[in-house]
């Protein structure tokens, strides 16, 4: 049996993302977001949802530009800060939640240096949808912590341990283990 719940954007899990940007006077700036996902393979493009009363979205408007950085579960009250808090009320909140910036490598936009994955991302659409505008970025640089990558150059999650959003209780999570390989496992169904 299943409870109706009513209309809700309820996908599970979701990333605790940083989304980095610089406001007009240069000043480095970050929320957390958890409605990002990729959204095209050739180009490369992500999306993120942000409220238009909210420093990042005048930050992107301006700039054209952001970063998602990739936080792990290290970071989790940082980045609960991060998200409570707006920079138009507190331009000084990365040095309060203790995070550094460096300038990204290809686009007018901050990376967290704490964040072992970070995406440089070139605004090329903005769509308002209400509450929220989606951004579509694409992705012009990738930026990953040797620390997290394996000896193939392959990410491994256990050593990333992102930090996922449930929105149903409100909690930050670590990733379980491996269920299997994508685009393999199920190859045992086909006839």
């Amino acid at each position: 049996m299943k409870k109706k719940l009513g209309a809700k954007p309820l996908i599970l899990p979701m990333p605790a993302l940083l989304v980095g940007t610089y406001s007009d006077d240069g000043t480095p700036n970050a929320m957390t977001a958890a409605w990002a996902a990729v959204c095209c393979h050739r180009p490369f493009c992500v999306g993120v949802a942000v409220r238009q009363s909210r420093k990042t979205f005048a930050n992107v408007e301006f700039k054209k530009a952001f970063t998602l950085n990739v936080p792990n579960t290290s970071l989790a009250r940082a980045v609960d800060y991060l998200g409570i808090v707006s920079g138009a009320q507190e331009p000084g909140k990365l040095e309060i939640a203790k995070l550094e910036t460096v300038a990204a490598s290809k686009v007018d936009a901050p990376i967290i240096t704490q964040c072992p994955v970070n995406m440089e991302c070139q605004l090329i659409q903005t769509l308002p949808l209400g509450s929220h505008s989606w951004f579509v970025g694409q992705v012009a640089e990738v930026q990953v912590s040797e620390e997290v990558m394996d000896s193939d150059g392959v990410i491994d999650t256990k050593s990333l341990d992102p930090l996922i959003y449930i929105t149903t209780d409100s909690k930050y999570y670590t990733v379980g283990e491996s269920v299997g390989q994508a685009f393999s496992m199920g190859k045992t169904l086909s006839r």
